[in-house]
């Protein structure tokens, strides 16, 4: 780094400060010393500079910044389109495919499984609710009708909660119902909370069961009366393949 040249007056040759405008001796004015750029707070330098930013060049397309065009076209003007080779045939020309058969979304099978489910459920709960009326009646010593006359206000929720065990408890563990797993049905849920609440529909479906049946007659799809209430769906079970 080379030190900067001494200032000296023109004049008397007298030694100056870098800053001096006039010779302190002779009283001679100097000019002020040329800066390669101006002084942080010269406002008059500052004048003179221009602030036009450098050229840039674009690298990339305004998107989002360029309104799309609408573009009119003919029928006429894409079968003359440049990209259609004129050796293959015109769209009219090409031949009519058979139509496919379509299949439908629910295969018919499935209403009867679930008549089944239903039907032979509707058996085990009228059993279930028999026995638990039956055992209690036998050990005071009186007949069950007297029983359920005599204390329904017991009886009623007791046999509620034994029948919604009968259907909450598998179908809490396994998705499906004492009867699903024979017949090949299974509710295809993960939630246990959407399992727990489907378990009290359908305990209210198979009570109900010559009303779900009407609603598996009359819905296109088969869907039990514990599927209209919950929106649930229930699914044939995937049989396992040999490996």
């Amino acid at each position: 780094m080379t030190a900067p040249a001494r200032r000296t007056c023109p004049s008397c040759q007298t030694r100056l400060s870098p800053l001096a405008a006039e010779c302190p001796e002779c009283g001679l004015g100097l000019a002020p010393p040329r800066q390669s750029r101006p002084l942080l707070f010269q406002a008059s330098a500052l004048a003179q500079v221009t602030f036009t930013p450098p050229p840039r060049t674009l690298t990339a397309p305004a998107l989002g910044r360029v309104a799309p065009i609408a573009v009119e076209v003919s029928p006429d003007e894409l079968l003359q389109a440049p990209f259609l080779d004129s050796a293959s045939p015109a769209p009219e020309a090409l031949p009519e495919l058979p139509p496919q058969p379509t299949l439908s979304a629910e295969p018919t099978t499935s209403f009867w499984p679930l008549v089944k489910v239903e039907a032979s459920e509707a058996l085990l709960l009228a059993a279930l609710q028999g026995v638990a009326l039956l055992l209690p009646a036998w050990v005071l010593g009186i007949s069950p009708t007297r029983l359920f006359l005599g204390a329904w206000f017991f009886v009623v929720p007791y046999l509620f909660a034994l029948s919604w065990v009968l259907f909450l408890a598998p179908l809490g563990l396994t998705g499906q119902s004492p009867m699903m797993g024979y017949f090949g049905v299974t509710l295809p849920e993960n939630t246990p909370e959407r399992r727990i609440a489907f378990s009290l529909v359908h305990l209210v479906s198979v009570a109900c069961f010559p009303l779900s049946f009407l609603c598996m007659v009359l819905s296109p799809r088969h869907q039990t009366l514990a599927e209209l209430l919950s929106g649930q769906e229930l699914l044939a079970r995937p049989m396992p393949r040999l490996r």
